[in-house]
């Protein structure tokens, strides 16, 4: 078992020399007992007495200066002593954390190959519900329909109205199939504004939790069903460094959110009721924001006058 040394005067034991710390913090060796620097101060002062031996045959002013090397010399020992411990210490707590980092680097080895393995289930899930539903709902649709048109092709000659009524059977069958297909995509596909505002209101969500002294507010209007998913993630990034810097700096209470949907533009709105900025002074933030936002064509309009207020402004298609 290794002992560490750390600076706050506590010391921490390894399992083995370079191994990780174990849990828990001791106290320091003097309180239990254990020789410390003063053991080793002693120690040193009985090898200089030999040292001092010849300072009675000495005579006037060469007996103080063969004393005073002497004691600058134990000196000089005592500090290359301890800079020699200490540096053994820091080597040992270098291990140390280099044993935990590698423990750590492990550990998120491991976990990035199970999420890996997750996402390969899920999908292989996924797959497998996919091919049910179309077994189940389309499948039979399709198969219906071809034994009604079989029917129907050779009924034509004999019995024009009973394959007539075989072909009607057949084409309805198909509408219904084609209708379970559409079902199908659509489950599959969630909607845009799913995406984009479920995304949005989770991760707000999520920034007022950890930030216990703020609180935001998100609403929309107009069909966000409009927004493309490139405008939401322009809006999404840009609401993000917006709700960011309020919190850093702003010293708000209040943040609203606001998304609206106009008839050719789509506005994006994060205005606090913090102190404001007299002077707009455009960081990497702001200007990260605006080059979003022209990448779509839009545009990104700051004001500081009553709190601080970013908008985001990007085009959309008319309704």
């Amino acid at each position: 078992m290794t002992r560490l040394s750390w600076p706050d005067g506590s010391e921490r034991y390894t399992d083995a020399p370079g191994g990780p710390p174990l849990s828990g913090t001791l106290q320091p060796t003097a309180e239990r007992g254990v020789h410390d620097n003063t053991g080793f101060s002693q120690w040193h002062a009985l090898l200089y007495l030999p040292a001092l031996a010849p300072l009675p045959l000495l005579q006037g002013d060469l007996q103080a200066s063969y004393g005073l090397i002497a004691l600058l010399s134990l000196l000089f020992h005592l500090l290359l002593d301890r800079h020699a411990r200490q540096s053994a210490t820091a080597k040992a707590a270098m291990e140390a954390l280099r044993a935990d980092i590698h423990r750590l680097q492990r550990s998120l080895g491991e976990s990035n190959d199970y999420i890996r393995q997750s996402e390969y289930t899920f999908k292989l899930e996924e797959r497998n519900r996919l091919s049910q539903d179309i077994h189940d709902k389309i499948g039979h649709s399709m198969t219906g329909a071809l034994i009604q048109m079989e029917a129907a092709k050779r009924l034509q000659a004999k019995d024009p109205e009973r394959s007539a009524e075989l072909l009607g059977n057949a084409i309805a069958i198909s509408k219904e199939g084609i209708e379970s297909i559409r079902l199908v995509l659509r489950d599959m596909k969630p909607l845009a504004e799913q995406l984009g505002l479920n995304r949005l209101r989770l991760f707000i969500d999520e920034f007022a939790a950890t930030h216990g002294g703020l609180r935001v507010a998100l609403t929309f209007e107009g069909d966000v069903g409009r927004i493309e998913q490139l405008h939401w993630q322009i809006i999404h990034r840009n609401v993000t460094e917006a709700l960011t810097n309020a919190a850093k700096y702003a010293r708000a209470t209040t943040v609203s959110v606001h998304i609206e949907v106009l008839n050719t533009m789509v506005k994006a709105g994060v205005s606090d009721n913090g102190v404001g900025a007299s002077k707009i002074v455009k960081g990497l933030g702001i200007a990260g924001m605006e080059e979003r936002a022209a990448s779509a064509n839009g545009k990104v309009i700051v004001d500081g006058s009553a709190g601080f207020s970013v908008t985001t402004l990007l085009p959309c298609g008319k309704a």
